[in-house]
């Protein structure tokens, strides 16, 4: 089944170029590639049985320099030919491309052309095709056997492979080449026949004319051409058919019958082709040359020009097509791989994709930075750099040769290839991925490349023949497993992203790409590729291949700028072989061709006038010209170069033979230089028995520079290190004697030691003099100081002179510890005696003085020593005993301690803190008696209440008493007056049991307040009879307020705890006052009796100290008790309280009840009263009726049961207000007037509970005079007081119905 799928590439690049034709396009967004490294795991082995080509994970210090850490893996990696590193994790250079400007073509790739067996095949069919047409027998339609094309190709092959035609025919082996095709007798029975036949009618014909065709050639070549020879493919690729005549005879005759090829445009006589031609023919016609020429043009088309977005688009849009139907998403490595190279291998199926491939960085820009100083680590990592690094031979190439010093970008497609080649000249190259999809490398080694190069050749020889240089082009694949059936060394690796692939010199590399991705490769040269380098300059002059510099001008100019060691070494087999060459070369021109001039000229001529018009090599140190062109030859092709006389010819010669010589012999000598400085060396050591340690180091440093040091240098390594030790050593000892630390003779016996082992070196040092001294020095004090120990008389000032003598030379011997301790000690003497002789000594100077003597070993028998410890446990003794009285803990002392450690105090050492404490402590004590005493005098003299000392008053002295830990007689008699009023108060608290959150005195205030306010209104409503006060508190209106619907007193509902809703709703409500069952809430439970009260003011009289609660008490007293006078004058105004009394009742009572303090006989003689006169019944709780109706409501008679319609003939009773017909409580008609218009009951007169008819209440507002009837209203809502209090007066409606206004209320907030 034939496959492709150009056609959906085409259109998708021609759809994707046409949105993206501005300068800038849409930039690529790097969160859709990858750009980590990952590793998936492998399911199988690799395709072939490829081995791994080996990974590198350099270290941060490793990674610093790319060149000598690929120098440093060199000697495993070249074994594979390519080998991959993995940079350190913090390794992630910026990708610098501007993806929004970023434009490249692409390169159009079939992937069954690339494989070279696969494109040999389509050739020769292509030949075979021209071949019959040409002769007028085209073949239209490869023949089938078995229902399949036969591999025309395969069959030429297998047939030439066992002896050809005749052969096969003769030995019957038709059977034999058709299994080897695929086909079996049991599938076709004339499978010999068919074969044979289309052998002998298709191949055959070509292949003998072929045949004849190159021998024709070849006898061409060696003059001797025969009649019929058909044109030479020498004479036919140099020329043209430009009105010169036929290609074949070289005549200008007979112009008119001369044919043209359609190929070439070379003109041929029809006679002089073979066979000859008698009539021009219908179709297009052939020369020979392009006959045989098929595929010999073979490359990469361009494709279109696309946006890195525009691409991938492209290259997801392929990869997903592709695969969706083969293998499951996402698709894996060896997938890929796996389908890359069947598709590869299939001559039958075509798949076109397309390659960024050799996009010039300079035209492009580079995923890497510009090159501009960094202190970035990794910087020489930028492939922008690695070319032009120290250690790379091309930064001392003059010629142009950017292709090779600037990097290359790569932008992929899944399947796109990259084909076998090695890299120019066999430098490295160093490839790195910015981003993308994995890219799959295979390596031949090196050390290979000659089995490569012919297994290429022996399995596309057809192309080999076409094209020798083939091995250059990159368009030639060739499977990995035909290379290992030919013992061929075939590695591969997957690199991925922020990963590098290194190449090795000569080895032959390819690969594919997984999908989109981004890479960068550049190539180097470092000192090791030099003979790489020479070997592939002669490869390129075999193949006359353009090389892209000279070698041996990097070599002339390497030698004269590198003046390195290492360099030399490198060059000096080089340029030997350089130098033998070339003048071997100028020697044979010159004796071939004696007449030749010889000119030494170095100037600069442009590359072209360098190069050898036949082989394209560089004629870098010699050139042959002539004065007939601008051409040159090298020294092997002076002939090609023109037919003139050799007298007119040059030979131009940039260094004469001596500048050669000259060259030669200064790297040589630089190379040589390891033997001078062995020479060097032995001189120096000979000539001073301790040479300068400095001139040793110079050498070893000089040493360094040798690639191969000679044996010499590992010795002056190791003595140099040891001297070196030894020189540190000596000047640390030299530096800590001017700082001594320690006095162990650690230093003195390291100095000695340092002495002890120079004797056994040579060389010579400035520590080595100054050692020597210092140790002198040393040895003279320490005999000194033995002296001095052993001398009792000296003094302290001798001791100190020899100290200081001792650390002025940095001695460190322990001696010296001795003759400080003897100044210590003496110093100490003087510093107790004088502590101990001095009675201001602090206690704390005596106990350094004896921790000090225990340290400098002073006698326990000393005198001073023993008189210094007796001082110090007398102030140890006072300090215990102070801090006993300091820090109480609780305990409590007598006033005599204190006394008694104020005097010892001065006796003894101090203690500083503690003596200061206790003298404060002191005055404390001392102050606070004093003040107890006066407390005391004025209780005595007191003979008022008034005079005698409050408890807010002695409140301090209280506290202070408290908080000393002294015991004083005087304070325990005022703690007895002071407890006597605690027990006063605690009466008082129980009595009232105030609310917690206040104290006693405060509430006793509320109290005093309640009082005052009740009284004071007391006074005022009696006196003026309409004061506006109100409810239980007796104070003005304030805030929500209810009207009792009996006594019409209106009442605070905070003051007698009614809810909001209860004041809202329209029920009826009687206040506490009139309905005595009620309970009404005061500050505590139960109030207190006033004759309670009065017994606490006559107990505090007794008191000597006067309490707080006590004015308050008194006043409380002082200010109810007239009132109680003034309720009890009123009870007894009367031998019996009548229903005259009730409003002086009532008034009274919520006197009374809003009290704080109960004034039980007058509550209870008044709640008896109004409970006698004005009774509450049961029904004067229900809920009222809502009126709805008219304003007026008829009047009902409460005896007769009749509504009455004229307010005049009605009476009210001044008890319950119930309504009555004048004739039925009279017992007239009613009709005569009465003047007193007071009546009451028989219910209310007695007493009794009867039954009250419903009390309907009218609601209205004050009228406003004159009067007039009012509206109706709707509900019986209560209203807002009203500031006037001045009596509505009642009136009558249009019938003469009664209208009883009632007191306004006030509404509710």
């Amino acid at each position: 089944m034939r496959r492709t799928i150009s056609s959906d590439v085409r259109k998708t690049r021609s759809t994707t170029v046409a949105t993206t034709t501005d300068h800038k396009g849409i930039a690529l967004d790097l969160s859709t590639v990858k750009t980590s490294s990952e590793t998936p795991p492998r399911t199988r082995p690799r395709i072939f049985g490829l081995q791994e080509a080996p990974t590198y994970y350099p270290t941060r210090e490793e990674f610093t320099d790319p060149i000598q850490y690929i120098r440093k893996i060199r000697p495993e990696a070249e074994k594979f030919g390519i080998a991959k590193i993995v940079p350190p994790p913090d390794y992630s250079p910026k990708f610098a491309l501007n993806t929004e400007e970023f434009r490249f073509r692409t390169r159009l790739q079939k992937l069954n052309s690339m494989e070279g067996e696969t494109r040999a095949n389509v050739n020769y069919l292509e030949q075979l095709h021209n071949f019959h047409r040409l002769n007028g027998h085209p073949v239209n339609k490869i023949p089938q056997l078995d229902r399949r094309p036969i591999d025309l190709f395969k069959l030429k092959k297998e047939v030439a492979h066992r002896g050809g035609y005749q052969v096969v025919t003769q030995q019957k082996k038709w059977a034999e080449v058709g299994r080897v095709l695929g086909y079996s007798r049991q599938q076709c029975t004339s499978m010999s026949n068919a074969l044979k036949t289309v052998y002998s009618k298709l191949i055959l014909p070509y292949e003998v004319w072929l045949a004849k065709h190159k021998q024709d050639e070849q006898d061409a070549r060696k003059g001797s051409p025969s009649v019929d020879s058909p044109p030479s493919l020498t004479s036919s690729s140099s020329s043209s058919h430009s009105g010169q005549g036929c290609e074949v005879c070289h005549g200008n005759e007979s112009e008119g019958v001369m044919l043209l090829c359609d190929g070439c445009d070379r003109g041929f006589h029809m006679g002089c082709l073979t066979p000859p031609i008698t009539a021009i023919p219908k179709s297009d016609w052939y020369c020979v040359k392009c006959l045989t020429a098929a595929g010999e043009d073979y490359g990469f088309e361009d494709g279109e020009e696309y946006s890195l977005q525009a691409f991938q688009k492209v290259c997801d849009k392929f990869k997903k097509e592709w695969f969706e139907d083969k293998c499951p998403q996402p698709t894996s490595e060896e997938d890929c791989e796996d389908e890359f190279w069947r598709l590869v291998e299939n001559p039958h199926e075509t798949c076109e994709v397309e390659y960024g491939a050799d996009l010039h960085s300079t035209q492009h820009g580079s995923g890497f930075a510009a090159l501009e100083p960094s202190k970035g680590a990794y910087e020489r990592w930028n492939l922008n750099m690695v070319p032009v690094l120290p250690d790379s031979l091309f930064t001392h190439i003059k010629t142009d040769i950017s292709g090779m010093m600037v990097p290359w970008l790569y932008i992929g497609m899944c399947f796109s290839a990259f084909c076998w080649h090695n890299e120019d000249h066999y430098t490295y190259s160093v490839n790195y991925m910015h981003w993308g999809e994995t890219k799959t490398w295979y390596g031949v080694p090196g050390s290979d490349t000659e089995k490569f190069e012919n297994t290429m050749r022996a399995a596309v020889p057809e192309l080999f023949e076409q094209q020798p240089d083939l091995l250059f082009q990159l368009v030639t694949m060739l499977s990995p497993g035909r290379l290992l059936k030919e013992k061929v060394k075939v590695y591969a690796v997957d690199q991925r992203p922020g990963q590098f692939v290194v190449t090795f010199p000569m080895a032959y590399h390819s690969g594919f790409n997984h999908g989109f991705n981004f890479c960068e490769a550049v190539n180097f040269a470092p000192f090791e590729w030099i003979d790489y380098g020479l070997s592939c300059v002669k490869r390129y002059k075999e193949y006359k291949r353009q090389p892209c510099f000279s070698h041996d001008e990097l070599l002339a100019t390497t030698a004269r700028n590198d003046t390195s060691v290492e360099a030399a070494i490198w060059l000096k087999g080089p340029l030997l072989e350089m130098q033998e060459r070339e003048l071997s070369e100028r020697r044979k021109l010159l004796k071939k061709y004696p007449k030749i001039q010889q000119v030494v000229d170095n100037a600069d001529v442009p590359d072209e006038q360098q190069q050898c018009v036949y082989c394209n090599s560089y004629a870098y140190l010699s050139r042959v010209t002539c004065e007939c062109t601008q051409k040159v030859a090298c020294a092997d092709h002076v002939t090609e170069l023109c037919r003139c006389d050799p007298s007119k010819k040059t030979l131009v010669c940039r260094l004469s033979e001596s500048d050669i010589n000259y060259l030669v012999k200064l790297v040589i000598s630089r190379a040589s230089a390891p033997s001078a400085w062995s020479e060097k060396l032995e001189d120096l050591m000979r000539s001073h028995p301790e040479p300068p340690l400095s001139l040793l180091k110079d050498l070893l440093h000089k040493a360094d520079d040798f690639l191969e040091p000679p044996k010499e240098v590992e010795w002056l390594r190791n003595y140099v290190s040891q001297a070196t030790r030894w020189q540190k050593d000596a000047a640390r000892s030299l530096k800590r004697l001017k700082d001594v630390k320690f006095f162990h003779g650690e230093n003195f016996r390291r100095i000695g030691a340092l002495l002890k082992e120079y004797e056994e070196m040579a060389f010579s040092a400035p520590e080595v003099s100054d050692l020597k001294e210092a140790h002198k020095l040393l040895l003279d004090f320490a005999d000194a100081v033995t002296r001095v120990l052993r001398n009792p008389l000296l003094t302290i000032e001798d001791y100190k002179n020899v100290y200081n003598l001792g650390i002025s030379i940095g001695a460190d011997l322990p001696e010296l510890l001795t003759v400080d301790r003897k100044i210590k000690q003496k110093e100490w003497h003087n510093a107790a005696e004088a502590a101990i002789k001095n009675p201001g000594t602090v206690y704390d100077t005596l106990v350094m003085l004896v921790n000090q003597a225990d340290t400098l070993m002073i006698s326990a028998e000393d005198p001073i020593y023993t008189a210094l410890i007796k001082r110090r446990e007398q102030g140890a003794d006072w300090a215990r005993r102070a801090q006993a009285v300091v820090r109480h803990r609780g305990l409590r002392v007598p006033a005599d301690s204190i006394r008694e450690l104020i005097a010892d105090s001065q006796k003894v050492p101090r203690v500083p803190n503690l003596y200061n404490a206790v003298h404060e402590l002191a005055g404390k004590t001392f102050d606070t008696m004093k003040e107890i005493e006066r407390v005391l005098e004025r209780i005595a003299s007191s003979t008022k209440m008034e005079e005698r000392p409050g408890m807010n008053e002695l409140k301090p002295l209280l506290k202070k008493m408290q908080t000393l830990p002294i015991e004083m007689d005087c304070a325990e008699q005022l703690k007895a007056y002071v407890a006597k009023v605690e027990a006063w108060q605690a009466r008082a608290w129980t009595l009232f049991d105030p609310v917690r959150t206040k104290s006693l005195d405060m509430f006793l205030k509320d109290i005093y307040k309640n009082v005052m306010t009740i009284t004071a209104a007391d006074i005022a409503t009696t006196k003026k009879r309409n004061s506006s006060v109100y409810c239980i508190c007796r104070t003005p209106e304030s805030g929500r307020m209810i009207e009792c619907d009996v006594c019409h007193e209106w009442y605070h509902i905070v003051c007698l705890k009614v809810s909001q809703r209860e004041a809202s709703a329209d029920a009826k409500y009687i206040c506490p006052i009139c309905d005595v069952g009620q309970t009404i809430p005061h500050l505590v439970k139960e109030r207190v009796r006033l004759e309670e009260i009065q017994e606490l003011v006559q107990e505090a009289a007794d008191l000597e100290i006067l309490p707080n609660e006590y004015k308050t008490l008194r006043n409380i007293v002082t200010a109810a008790q007239p009132f109680r006078e003034r309720v009890q004058a009123f009870c007894r105004s009367k031998v019996q309280l009548d229903h005259g009394d009730i409003p002086m009742i009532r008034k009274h009572l919520r006197e009374l009840e809003g009290l704080e303090i109960w004034l039980q006989d007058e509550t209870d003689f008044l709640r008896q009263k109004i409970q006698t006169l004005v009774p509450i019944m049961s029904d004067q709780r229900r809920s009222r009726q809502i009126v709805t109706g008219p304003l007026v409501e008829p009047i009902f008679c409460q005896i007769c049961q009749k509504p009455e319609q004229d307010p005049s003939k009605t009476i009210s009773c001044d008890g319950c207000l119930a309504c009555f017909h004048r004739g039925c409580v009279h017992g007239d008609d009613g009709t005569d007037e009465q003047e007193d218009d007071h009546y009451l009951c028989d219910a209310c007169t007695a007493a009794k509970p009867l039954k009250k008819p419903t009390l309907i209440k009218l609601r209205v507002n004050p009228p406003a005079p004159p009067l007039s009837p009012l509206p109706a209203i709707t509900s019986a809502k209560r209203k807002r007081k009203q500031p006037d209090t001045q009596s509505p007066t009642p009136g009558f409606d249009a019938r003469g119905r009664l209208v009883r206004p009632i007191q306004p209320k006030p509404s509710y907030n």
